[in-house]
């Protein structure tokens, strides 16, 4: 695939050609692992909505709460990534091998107790979205197992983003190639009751996700371990690492956090619309993932070479190579906002066989269609800025713009009983404002100094 880049720009310099290949050699696994991640997810949403429309309601709500636990991830990931790639681009490997084991600990330490918080937490998620009676019964259902991936994915979060701020997302993407080959067929056998295993229904579902959560674990675990990459488990867990990586981590997991809610304040808004119009809304957000998976990929490209190079002393090239990322990536998103806008009800109609719930579905994907480049603007921008460590400044930019210009006025529109259609022009054109802060903000080089 790079091969084939490079004869197709034939005019960019050397130095160019390299930077495209280092982009795309760590935003192609990694965005292919978020892929694999969606895919899932969709695999999941697609097999539960042969049982039901409510059993699409309910994984999709119970998946929304799961949402919340990313809060926690995201500042382990951004907490590690900061610091590893910073000490990979200076090449001080003993240094990258402490930070990663000492956050890893920090992990392990947070998500037990995490798990006994949401365990205990989620039977009044589903009340508070304003879901059916039934798809609540099924969503407690599905979330009584699926709870229980918590503490799994904490850790796997942290190992994933060292060898991410390495530059390896092969191994990652290896690994969640395999266990989504896997996750599909153990849908397939519990979901249906197929070859003599029983018919679980949405169990199966949550089922599934559990036992490749752990396979990953188990399989990081090893390699780690024995030091088949290139990082490697430390004999030091150093408290002042903890410290920094969470201090650079939180503002990530503030703003996680507040888009989460932000999320689900715009999934309430449109269940009052009623239960058909919440069931295209969770088929049409899913499929929209499948757009992230350039995003995430372009994503994490900038906060790593941004690191690394920070760590090398050399801003300059940091600033170049985002600038090649925000090229590259516009590309991919640009052209599947296209699929969006001129085929959106072909998409949905994947994921159901109602007509009503296709044609809202729809409706979501076409508006959201043409904010895919400044989408792909906001991920890269943000992670350049995560990977610099210039966390707070995210955090300030996300959480105005999301809630200022986009929840307050959904609510109002809500509440007036205005067209549904409305919300999702306002959330389209929110990420346009976004996305030209964000790059007011980055060519200003605010993130240049910034010291973790």
């Amino acid at each position: 695939m790079l091969r084939r880049f490079d004869q197709a720009l034939p005019r960019l310099s050397l130095q160019n050609r390299h930077r495209a290949e280092a982009i795309l050699a760590i935003a192609i696994p990694a965005g292919l692992n978020s892929l694999l991640d969606i895919l899932s997810i969709a695999i999941d949403l697609l097999m539960v909505g042969m049982i039901s429309t409510e059993a699409t309601v309910a994984v999709g709500v119970g998946l929304n709460y799961f949402m919340l636990i990313y809060v926690v991830t995201t500042v382990f990931f951004v907490g590690t990534n900061a610091m590893v790639s910073r000490f990979f681009g200076a090449k001080d490997f003993k240094a990258a091998n402490e930070a990663f084991s000492s956050m890893a600990l920090a992990a392990l330490g947070v998500g037990v107790p995490l798990f006994g918080a949401a365990f205990f937490s989620y039977e009044g998620f589903f009340d508070l979205i304003g879901t059916s009676s039934e798809a609540k019964r099924l969503g407690l259902e599905y979330l009584s197992i699926l709870i229980f991936v918590a503490p799994v994915f904490v850790l796997k979060t942290v190992m994933v983003s060292a060898l991410s701020a390495s530059g390896d997302t092969k191994t990652p993407f290896v690994i969640k190639l395999l266990s989504s080959l896997l996750n599909a067929l153990l849908n397939y056998l519990l979901i249906f009751g197929k070859a003599g295993f029983p018919e679980l229904g949405v169990s199966g579902a949550a089922f599934s996700t559990l036992v490749v959560n752990i396979l990953e674990l188990l399989i990081l675990t090893y390699l780690f371990w024995r030091g088949k990459k290139s990082v490697a488990w430390s004999g030091k867990v150093s408290l002042d690492y903890i410290k920094r990586g969470v201090k650079v981590g939180l503002p990530s997991g503030a703003e996680r956090c507040l888009t989460i809610v932000s999320i689900l304040v715009i999934t309430k808004l449109v269940a009052s619309y009623g239960t058909p119009e919440l069931a295209g809304y969770q088929i049409a957000v899913r499929i929209e993932g499948f757009a992230f998976m350039p995003g995430f990929g372009f994503m994490v490209a900038a906060m790593t070479l941004v690191g690394q190079n920070l760590g090398a002393k050399n801003p300059s090239e940091a600033e170049a190579c985002v600038r090649a990322t925000l090229w590259l990536g516009g590309i991919f998103m640009g052209i599947l906002g296209l699929w969006m806008i001129f085929i959106p009800e072909v998409l949905t109609g994947f994921f159901s066989q109602d007509a009503e719930t296709i044609t809202l579905g729809a409706l979501y994907l076409w508006m959201i269609g043409f904010s895919q480049i400044p989408l792909a603007m906001v991920f890269i921008l943000d992670g350049a800025l995560r990977g610099a460590g210039a966390t707070k400044v995210t955090l300030w930019v996300n959480a105005l713009s999301i809630w200022g210009i986009r929840i307050v006025p959904a609510i109002f529109i809500a509440s007036r009983g205005y067209p549904l259609g409305w919300i999702y022009a306002l959330l389209s054109l929110e990420t346009f404002w976004r996305a030209w802060i964000f790059w007011t903000l980055f060519k200003r080089g605010i993130w240049k100094g910034v010291n973790i």
